[in-house]
């Protein structure tokens, strides 16, 4: 059985969703999803052909919703995609989606 999702998860989950329903945000998140270092917004912004500040300001975005880590060195500002807090999270959904599905699927072949 799927855990029960309260208010308070449900708000932090549209908070995420929210964060990625945008295009060029989630096309940032699905680059980051192939880099295995830390990479700054010049390098990251050709994946959805915006300048470096318009990058920075939507990874940002990101960064308030806990989906990137920001690494400061120097002058410097690197990104890295939080893996397993963003995986966690959108995972509690998709078992909570499942599992309606599943109970929904069982009681229709009963019928």
């Amino acid at each position: 059985m799927s855990k029960v999702i309260d208010a308070d998860e449900r708000q932090e989950l549209a908070r995420l969703l929210k964060a990625l329903g945008e295009f060029n945000r989630l096309s940032l998140v699905y680059e980051l999803c192939g880099c295995r270092e830390p990479e700054n917004a010049m390098c990251l912004c050709e994946c959805c052909s915006v300048d470096a500040s318009v990058a920075s300001r939507h990874l940002k975005a990101l960064a308030q919703e806990d989906i990137v880590q920001i690494e400061t060195r120097g002058r410097e500002r690197l990104y890295s995609l939080n893996r397993k807090q963003v995986a966690q999270r959108l995972r509690m959904l998709a078992d909570e989606i499942d599992g309606q599905d599943t109970a929904r699927s069982a009681s229709e072949s009963i019928a």
